[in-house]
């Protein structure tokens, strides 16, 4: 049987299916010994509880809200005030209240809590379920801390996320929620972290949103906040003061208040540059334990960083596979040299590596080493030939005149750099018994060949390699063998 209460250092990533995406992540936190306030969770066997009982209206209406089309918004709307209508009208199961109200009581004499939401479908890899539940600050009696938790269950079913799940395909009645109580820091300033800039997708820069009060201000977009980017190979802060015109206090009795800051204070800095650094070292720590990048909330109580959120990144682009070197390296978009802007299937991004030759032994059936995939597009590193001076002049020439006058400037920019030129380069050694024969064949063929030939020799040539190609696939023994020959 699932326990009703759960202590946050009890919960592990395994917990999901009946603590949440959210207090997984946190418990996970907690036991590598991350900052993170005191908590308890109400779990799923709660929200279920809740859920249960002879109600066939309840059931009528789940099923009209499985058979709502993604773009039904009037629907939606109705249907989901109907059953928030139908949730408010129940009380809290005694014995789960009682539970909940025991474990906040253990934590200290009327801690002030935070109440927030925690969906089974929520801070998942491949979705972001952000700010669809509620969240309430400060809450610091009995009777309130029963009716938050009821009211962050029925907050599940609020029109945005009866919408966002029609669209993502998620059944409503296979989500269920947990309710995180997380003592209440009473933060200075506070903030939210991306481990990657979430406009160029670069991961060794840390962006910083940071204000004064709860963060609440920053997550309801009520002020223009100090962005602060933190470059984690040399700890360089670029700072940009925002306009801080108000801040969220939490009051004393339970609840917030915003009020109006001083000009002196919108124009003063959240942060100092050894204040960014340390949020970027825990928001790194954080992003290695949860093995990608990160959005996380922060605060700062008396001079001390709590984390007390964490969810993966959900809409940057796919990073590129990790050179084998600790070189930089520059990679150039195949698909939009061959005006293929769209992503390509597995199939052909496995046959592009297959197909070209530069790079590996002739005859060799491994991918291209110097073709990588990500998001369905490949990219080929040109870092050995761009550190050579001939190359990397006939590089930027071709691009910048055939393509893209804008990546040749790129490119040329980042040859100038010089921790990239540090790296490995292709030598005349390395080019020469490549290039020479087939110079040589070029002037050939245009110094001596009857080009009226070429034609009828090259459509030969093709229909010999596809026969013999045919021949040695159908030859093979079994299905590994034609695979093989295939490649």
């Amino acid at each position: 049987m699932i326990a009703t209460v759960v202590s946050l250092s009890d919960v592990r990533a395994a917990d999901l299916p009946t603590v949440g995406g959210k207090t997984a992540n946190l418990g996970e936190l907690v036991a590598a010994g991350l900052p993170v306030p005191p908590a308890f969770c109400v779990t799923t066997a709660a929200f279920e509880a809740f859920l249960e009982g002879d109600d066939d209206e309840l059931d009528v209406l789940f099923d009209r809200l499985d058979a709502l089309a993604a773009n039904d918004v009037e629907g939606a709307r109705e249907l989901g005030a109907a059953l928030r209508n139908r949730l408010e009208s129940r009380d809290v199961p005694a014995e789960i209240a009682g539970a909940v109200v025991a474990a906040w009581e253990a934590m200290g004499d009327a801690v002030p809590v935070a109440v927030r939401s925690s969906a089974t479908a929520e801070d998942l890899p491949e979705a972001s379920f952000a700010g669809q539940q509620d969240t309430y600050l400060n809450i610091v009696s009995a009777n309130d801390l029963v009716d938050r938790t009821r009211a962050c269950w029925i907050s599940l079913y609020t029109d945005r996320a009866i919408l966002y799940r029609i669209q993502h395909g998620i059944p409503h009645r296979k989500v269920a929620l947990s309710v995180v109580v997380q003592q209440m820091v009473l933060p200075d300033r506070s903030g939210i972290l991306f481990t990657a800039d979430p406009l160029t997708g670069n991961r060794k820069i840390t962006t910083i949103d940071a204000g004064f009060g709860l963060g609440e201000t920053l997550v309801a977009g009520l002020v223009s906040a100090d962005l602060y980017r933190v470059d984690s190979r040399t700890s360089a802060v670029d700072v940009t003061i925002g306009d801080k015109e108000r801040a969220i206090e939490p009051v004393e009795g339970g609840g917030t208040r915003l009020v109006e800051l001083s000009a002196e204070r919108r124009a003063a800095r959240v942060l100092t540059d050894e204040q960014a650094i340390e949020l970027a070292e825990i928001g790194g720590q954080i992003a290695d334990l949860r093995g990608g990048p990160q959005d996380i909330e922060w605060c700062i109580d008396d001079g001390v960083i709590f984390i007390t959120q964490a969810r993966s990144i959900t809409a940057l682009y796919p990073a590129l596979p990790a050179p084998e070197d600790d070189t930089l390296h520059v990679y150039f978009c195949f698909n939009h040299f061959q005006v293929m802007t769209d992503a390509m299937p597995p199939l052909a991004c496995s046959f592009w590596r297959h197909f070209l030759p530069f790079g590996r032994p002739r005859g060799a059936v491994e991918p291209n080493p110097y073709m990588v995939e990500a998001g369905g597009r490949m990219f080929v590193d040109l870092s050995r030939l761009v550190r050579f001076g001939p190359t990397r002049h006939l590089l930027v020439t071709a691009i910048t005149r055939g393509l893209d006058a804008l990546a040749g400037a790129a490119l040329k920019q980042v040859a100038e750099r010089p921790e990239f030129r540090r790296g490995p380069r292709i030598g005349l050694r390395t080019l020469a018994p490549f290039l020479l024969p087939k110079v040589a064949l070029l002037w050939k063929t245009l110094l001596f060949s009857r080009l009226d030939r070429v034609l009828p020799h090259e459509t030969a040539l093709c229909d010999a390699m596809v026969a013999r190609a045919v021949a040695r696939i159908a030859g093979a023994g079994n299905l590994h063998a034609r695979l093989r020959e295939a490649r």
